[in-house]
């Protein structure tokens, strides 16, 4: 295990397309820095740079979307290019991914500047907020899709809790009570707190250390709450065998997962779990 000063090496990456690599690698692995969690490291690299925790996400989500978005460019690491340049580039993908695609060789040739990045943002959403892009109505952004997915999920288990979890005495509570880390809900069983209830939003892609990295939270909750229950929208990137085979072998028990239709479960049969 290295000493958590290896993290020195990270917090130096003078280039933000270096640093946000490093610092998604680091947080792949946080049990070599002598860590638990990925939050962990985020906070002890913020503090050797002397930031706050939040600045961080800025290179470490635009280094992981250029490398995924336009792999060529992030092997280049042109010193020239800005990290607010493609952080609008990001965003305008967000809204009209054909043309991010169209803007970008003029963003990497340096042909496009911030000033006209923001107004091209600007514009395209102004139009998605008027429902006129592509002639679509707006969509939802990925936060507004969480909550709704989130209130889904609580309302879908105060209707069938009872049916789900057994006994008359059945209550679906805030997970706040549940110290130091709290899941989401707690489904509490003739008044004992039974089941923690941890709820994730949709997700196109769902990468082996991501999965990882939630069965170790997961896990952690269960020292806690005697079974945790995951659920997560049906149809999006989570493929929860993979899930359970990665919980079987690293020996982890009293976790379940389950699905529930992402605009909401109409019938107890809507909830689907991946354990027989």
């Amino acid at each position: 295990m290295q000493e958590r000063n290896g993290l020195e090496g990270v917090a130096k990456r003078g280039n933000w397309i270096d640093f946000g690599d490093a610092l998604a690698e680091a947080m792949q692995q946080p049990e070599v820095y002598g860590f638990k969690t990925p939050n962990e490291v985020i906070q002890h690299v913020a503090a050797l740079r002397g930031k706050r925790p939040h600045t961080l996400k800025n290179p470490l989500e635009s280094s992981l979307w250029l490398k995924k978005r336009f792999p060529e460019e992030h092997e280049k690491r042109k010193t020239g290019l800005g990290m607010t340049l493609v952080m609008f580039l990001m965003k305008i993908d967000e809204l009209d991914a054909t043309r991010a695609g169209e803007l970008a060789p003029r963003v990497f040739e340096g042909l496009l500047g911030q000033v006209e990045l923001k107004e091209i943002y600007d514009e395209l959403r102004a139009k998605r907020n008027e429902g006129k892009l592509d002639g679509k109505p707006p969509s939802p952004s990925s936060i507004d899709r969480a909550r709704a997915f989130d209130e889904e999920v609580k309302r879908f288990l105060n209707e069938y809790s009872e049916a789900l979890f057994g006994g008359s005495r059945t209550k679906v509570q805030p997970g706040k009570g549940v110290d130091p880390i709290s899941p989401d809900y707690v489904i509490e069983i003739d008044g004992k707190k039974r089941i923690a209830i941890e709820v994730r939003s949709f997700r196109a892609r769902v990468d082996r250390h991501f999965m990882i990295n939630t069965l170790g939270y997961l896990h952690l909750l269960q020292k806690l709450v005697p079974e945790v229950l995951l659920i997560v929208p049906e149809s999006s990137g989570y493929d929860l065998r993979i899930v359970a085979e990665l919980r079987d072998k690293l020996g982890l028990e009293g976790i379940r997962f389950a699905t529930l239709p992402e605009q909401g479960g109409k019938h107890l049969e809507d909830f689907k779990t991946s354990d027989p």
